[in-house]
């Protein structure tokens, strides 16, 4: 195919995704109040104190903008993987179009139980501990700016969704040959410190670093495991045939 129909087909399928992106965000503003509700719930639940306000005139309807977008993509992202996949079918081999539906599923799925994890686990545990420290330690009363608050939820959710795609992506990278599996046991040492790290960021008290970094640690695992398999494929004859 010539260099321009592939260009011509790459804009067809990013108008499509961006399209579909922007429809659902706009049938989510419909319901981002009630998603709001959902977001409040960690806060509230750990924190009763804790009183969420606005600090200008057009907070709010800046704030249903944003639940709306991080919903709509969200409601988007699997017509997105699709179109990524018509655009990249043709130039792949029938043994990596097999492969792509459970990488699309397992990448769908994991985002979606990282993104759980951080809501009923992460965040009502570190908001716990950071606010707690603010109103004990400095006597501070509890105001959150409601900007700041669902930024501060969305952030942690969406980060969490990303840091579970790891097994995907490292078994991706180990099946081009880009990682070997060696270099991620060699590794694994120094992740082990990186996850405790992270956890520590969020929040410091010990309980919470252990809660946040034995998922990954195990994640990474599962990484190593994957790899492991994929290079015993990657010395299995491969036929090339592209249909």
């Amino acid at each position: 195919m010539p260099l321009t129909e592939h260009l011509r087909e790459l804009r067809y399928r990013i108008l499509l995704s961006l399209g579909a992106f922007l429809l659902a965000s706009a049938v989510s503003f419909y319901f981002a109040r009630s998603v709001f509700e959902v977001l409040k719930r960690p806060v509230t639940e750990s924190y009763p104190e804790v009183e969420l306000i606005t600090l200008s005139p057009t907070e709010p309807l800046f704030i249903l903008i944003k639940i709306s977008l991080a919903v709509g993509f969200i409601l988007a992202f699997p017509f997105i993987l699709y179109q990524v996949w018509r655009f990249v079918e043709p130039a792949l081999y029938s043994h990596e179009k097999k492969a792509f539906l459970p990488l699309a599923l397992s990448s769908i799925l994991l985002f979606l139980l990282g993104a759980a994890f951080a809501y009923f686990l992460v965040l009502p545990l570190a908001l716990k501990f950071l606010l707690g420290l603010g109103f004990t330690q400095l006597s501070a009363t509890p105001y959150l700016s409601v900007d700041t608050y669902v930024s501060f939820v969305l952030k942690m959710v969406i980060a969490f969704g990303i840091a579970f795609q790891m097994p995907v992506v490292l078994f991706v990278l180990q099946k081009a040959g880009l990682v070997s599996h060696e270099q991620l046991v060699r590794f694994r040492k120094y992740f082990i410190v990186l996850a405790f790290l992270i956890g520590a960021v969020i929040a410091p008290d010990v309980s919470t670093q252990v809660l946040m970094a034995v998922p990954l640690i195990l994640l990474y695992e599962i990484s190593i495991w994957l790899g492991k398999r994929a290079a015993k494929e990657r010395k299995k004859p491969v036929v090339r045939n592209l249909t």
